[in-house]
């Protein structure tokens, strides 16, 4: 039973619907993928700016504390009437100050409180300055203006320095103490207090998903900024991005929710829904038109064959010009009419029932299924496609196993190293745009002897445990160097490392050339341990380290034989 026309129209236009459809959801994917990449980093990029800042606030009034300090140091005027005052009562202080100023040819007294007034019009950001006496534990604080409020009990202000609880919410607190240059004994102190919240809250401001937390030295929380109560728990959390250094006395934490950092705007989001919609309709547009096209074609060409059959060998296919299969079948159909119809003029008149007879089986020869087959095959070579990537992959895998069963026990350095590059290949392209690895090696060294597939093992080990697959900077670097008769191999990698009491323990372990009953530890690191102990020596094996700034180095130290340097059966 002959299939309708309209099939073959209604199958191409949903396969190659199909198609498109995926290829522009696949697109689409990536696309917001990498904008929500693009956006998280760009955000990240912002919480830096916004931590620097708030981390050069910090250290400028910082600078700003010390920088009086030493200004009043560099002042002994000022320095012995502070001196004075935290020594004497009120009154006394009073009698000093005045013989001091009648004494002196200046017009104004230059004491500690004109030192506090120049300070307060040179720093707009110090809010209070307070100063206190170790002998007398008495109080003063001075404001701008040259607001001054003296005689207070300092007792409770010099407890909460002894238990470093002066801090205040909101402010930036310098404890300053001062010593007599005499004696270098302490006499008492200044606090300097320096207004933060606004400036910070501004800092933080220029993002909005950005969080804040300043706290002191004791845990007192400064300044705030941040969704939750216990600042500790969000930064703990896995999808929070957090900085986090100190400026002094202050620890600065600035923190995102990554969730929210990479989630798109919802017009650039329907921009890109947008421009798929648009590709997908132009695709499928394009789609109906070329293969109502095609098939228009494969209709005429069954249109002359129905033609053919009722003894009409006039008829002719218009050749189309696309130099394709169908315009084959085309001018071929025109050849094989034109052939009959000039055989049946030919022949003879006496010899026409038996010319039909043959007309008959020619034409029960034309089988229109011939035509659906050869159509058929034509669509199945347009849809099939060649893969390079898949071919290279397949190759570096055949050459490792050809490798495992043709070669010897022992090959050189050249050929270890291909095959590390050959196994390292196939991971570049699984971590794709994720992952790179170098392999470097002194030429004298490449025709030294090794034990086969020394350094497959510790490379497969960083794949199982070391790789952080959510990062893009994934390397893994492969060297060797000779020191007189040992030969150095190093595999080091900035992956996640080992902690030092686990790190120390497996170099016990390789040491030792324990065997390890846990399957889930690096069981392949152990084998080539004991294969090379057992070919080099008990001094020769592996030994881990951590590598800078993060990740692991592992060292394989073999001893160098010239010519043939282990035995087939020492090796395994």
């Amino acid at each position: 039973m002959m299939k309708r026309p309209k099939q073959l129209y209604f199958k191409m236009f949903c396969t190659y619907t199909v198609i498109i459809l995926c290829i522009v959801i696949a697109l689409m994917v990536y696309f917001i993928s990498d904008a929500r990449s693009r956006t998280l980093e760009s955000n990240r990029e912002g919480i830096e700016r916004i931590h620097a800042q708030a981390l050069r606030y910090l250290e400028d009034i910082r600078q700003t504390a010390d920088y009086i300090h030493k200004d009043l140091y560099r002042s002994p005027s000022e320095l012995n009437d502070l001196l004075e005052y935290f020594r004497l009562e009120p009154e006394e202080y009073q009698e000093y100050t005045l013989s001091r100023y009648s004494s002196s040819n200046e017009l104004v007294y230059k004491g500690i409180f004109y030192f506090i007034n120049e300070t307060f019009e040179a720093n707009q950001r110090l809010e209070k300055v307070e100063l206190i006496s170790y002998e007398t534990s008495k109080l003063t604080e001075c404001y701008p203006e040259k607001t001054v409020y003296p005689g207070k009990d300092g007792k409770s202000r010099l407890r909460q320095i002894q238990n470093n609880d002066f801090y205040a919410e909101g402010k930036l607190v310098y404890l300053k103490e001062i010593r007599n240059p005499d004696t270098m004994k302490p006499a008492g102190c200044i606090l300097f207090t320096f207004e933060a919240e606004s400036a910070l809250k501004d800092v933080q401001g220029a993002n909005a998903l950005a969080q804040m937390i300043v706290v002191s030295k004791d845990g007192s929380v400064i300044f705030e900024r941040a969704d939750g109560e216990n600042y500790e728990m969000l930064i703990g959390q896995k999808q929070y991005f957090v900085r986090n250094d100190s400026a002094g006395e202050y620890q600065v934490y600035t923190f995102m929710d990554e969730r929210l950092a990479a989630k798109l705007p919802a017009a650039r989001l329907l921009l890109i829904i947008a421009s798929g919609v648009f590709a997908s309709a132009v695709g499928i547009a394009y789609i109906n038109f070329y293969v109502h096209r095609f098939t228009k074609r494969v209709d005429l060409i069954l249109e002359a064959m129905n033609q053919v059959t009722t003894g009409d060998f006039k008829v002719r296919l218009n050749i189309w010009k696309k130099e394709d299969e169908l315009d084959m079948i085309a001018d071929n159909f025109n050849g094989m009419c034109e052939k009959l119809e000039l055989y049946i003029e030919k022949s003879y008149m006496e010899e026409i029932e038996r010319k039909n007879a043959q007309m008959q089986a020619l034409q029960s020869q034309i089988n229109p299924h011939f035509l659906y087959n050869t159509l058929e095959a034509i669509r199945m070579k347009a849809i099939v496609n060649g893969d390079k990537e898949v071919g290279k992959m397949l190759y570096s895998m055949v050459v490792l196993f050809r490798s495992q069963l043709k070669e010897a026990d022992v090959i050189t350095l050249g050929q270890e190293l291909d095959y590390c590059k050959q196994y390292l290949e196939l991971f570049e392209y699984r971590y794709q745009g994720s992952f790179k690895s170098q392999v470097e090696c002194p030429v004298e060294l490449l025709p030294l002897p090794v034990i086969k597939f020394v350094l497959q093992p510790v490379i497969e080990n960083y794949f199982v445990h070391g790789i952080e697959r959510d990062r893009q900077d994934n390397l893994i670097r492969i060297w060797a160097e000779r020191k007189e008769n040992t030969l150095y191999l190093y595999v080091e990698d900035n992956g996640r490392g080992m902690q030092e009491e686990e790190l120390d323990k497996k170099n016990q372990e390789l040491r030792i050339n324990a065997k390890t009953k846990n399957y889930n530890e690096s069981i392949g690191i152990h084998n080539v341990n004991r294969r090379i102990k057992a070919a080099c020596g008990e001094e020769y094996g592996i030994s881990l380290k951590p590598a800078k700034p993060r990740g692991l180095r592992v060292i394989l130290a073999i001893r160098i034989e010239e010519g043939e340097a282990y035995e087939k059966g020492d090796v395994g």
